[in-house]
């Protein structure tokens, strides 16, 4: 599949709440992108408070120095620097003094060379919350579609063409909805929409869904994908993992598609490989040979073997409910060999995989390659030696408990405990349910024998 035939705009959205990305950071995750050839950053971190809470006021000097860096590392790459404010919180659209100082921080951009922009209502209440604007509009999605004509009509004027995307403050659905039909019914086609799919974060999304979307609105869906990202909720997950279940005909029906990344963006480059993967060739895109490589180029070819097995366990997410699928294999061809072939082979086989997974786990910690991804896992890495601690004793109360060896059980089921509860302070999710099934099962049984 040719470049051309793919999606329009192949961009990343920092979007996330919590602890914003450093410069630093930004400018390295924008050569990184426009190395996997994407062609959009959008810079709408939630915690910058002059887009959202202070987004009246005009950025700081050194914040404003720093965005001129990051226009200029952008264009500079050939790539669009997507500015993004999200007034809604405090917004009174009836006002023209409000809807001025959204245009002269807009402005603002497009003097420093920006000609990309957005306008987020997103997270914010369905209803209007001012006076002036219950008595002025209809409804929530009359003032927005008035405030958004209003900003696109005097952004004409500026001079050089410009482009602007609207995040609706009901971004989620099928497209039939109300607020967002009315919305795309009459906001001028040029005017992109975001949209996350059926969901919030959506497990799937199809181009049945695109060609509907665009028959309610009249506007092609302009995906914003809620993956990687792990805020809020989805906190105690590790999502690196490759991008699943995107049609490979979606392109052709949406007007382009934004990652949200996670606040971790080193631990985010692999995600965002893989999706770049998906981006460039829909139709041709393998999910796991695309997470493979991603994980050779970011960890590195020393730690890809050893961080490769971590990752295996820490896929889950809300695109992949299946997770430790080797681990899983592995306890239920011990369960096979146990009570039906040899009970030591069985017993060393487990108790090997064990080990090496603490091994794996003591080389991560102890010295990647790569220092910046072995900070950011480190937490979810560190969960997983745990697991390998709690295994490694499960095995042994088996084998003692199964040789008549008492005392010796009895010293591995207390061993089993205290590392049990170690395991479970950390809030991190690793292995899923994998492990903790497999211990629940040896609990029982020696609940069953006293």
């Amino acid at each position: 599949m040719s470049k051309l035939a793919c999606f329009a705009v192949r961009g990343v959205i920092e979007g996330f709440y919590g602890t914003p990305w450093t410069h630093a950071e930004r400018l390295d995750m924008i050569d990184f992108l426009h190395r996997h050839d994407y062609n959009a950053y959008f810079y709408s971190p939630k915690d910058d408070v002059y887009l959202r809470e202070r987004w009246m006021e005009p950025h700081p000097e050194a914040a404003m120095r720093q965005l001129d860096e990051l226009i200029a590392s952008a264009l500079g790459r050939g790539m669009q620097f997507v500015y993004c404010l999200s007034p809604g919180l405090s917004m009174e659209y009836a006002s023209p003094a409000h809807t001025e100082l959204l245009l002269k921080k807009y402005r603002t951009m497009y003097d420093k060379g920006v000609r990309y922009f957005s306008l987020l209502f997103d997270d914010i209440p369905m209803h209007l919350l001012h006076e002036r604007d219950v008595a002025q509009f209809a409804h929530l999605a009359d003032a927005h579609v008035q405030t958004t004509r209003r900003v696109w009509e005097s952004m004409q004027e500026w001079g050089e063409p410009v482009k602007l995307v609207v995040c609706p403050t009901q971004y989620n659905g099928i497209g039939k909805e109300p607020y967002i039909q009315h919305l795309g019914r009459h906001l001028p086609e040029e005017i992109d929409l975001f949209w996350t799919g059926r969901f919030v974060c959506s497990p799937y999304l199809t181009d049945g869904d695109a060609v509907r979307f665009g028959e309610y609105t009249g506007h092609k869906p302009f995906y914003w994908d809620n993956y990687p990202v792990n805020d809020l909720a989805m906190a105690s997950e590790l999502h690196i993992g490759p991008l699943r279940h995107r049609d490979p005909d979606l392109w052709q029906h949406a007007a382009g598609y934004v990652a949200n990344a996670m606040s971790l963006p080193e631990c985010s480059k692999i995600p965002l490989m893989t999706t770049a993967a998906y981006l460039r060739d829909p139709q041709g895109y393998d999910p796991d040979a695309a997470w493979k490589q991603a994980v050779e180029e970011v960890a590195g070819k020393d730690d890809a073997e050893a961080f490769f097995t971590f990752a295996d366990n820490v896929q889950s997410s809300f695109l992949c409910e299946g997770e430790s699928p080797r681990l899983l294999e592995a306890f239920l061809a011990f369960r096979f060999q146990f009570l039906q072939g040899d009970r030591n082979k069985a017993v060393s086989e487990l108790t090997l995989l064990f080990r090496e997974m603490e091994q794996t786990a003591h080389q991560l910690l102890g010295g990647m390659s790569n220092l910046k991804l072995a900070k950011e896992a480190r937490p979810w890495i560190e969960k997983y030696r745990h697991w390998a601690k709690v295994g490694q004793s499960a095995v042994a109360l088996i084998d003692h408990g199964t040789s008549g060896k008492i005392p010796q059980a009895a010293y591995h089921l207390l061993r089993l405990k205290q590392w049990i509860k170690r395991t479970e302070r950390l809030p991190q999710k690793v292995c899923g349910q994998v492990m903790q099934l497999f211990v629940d099962a040896i609990l029982q049984e020696v609940r069953k024998s006293n």
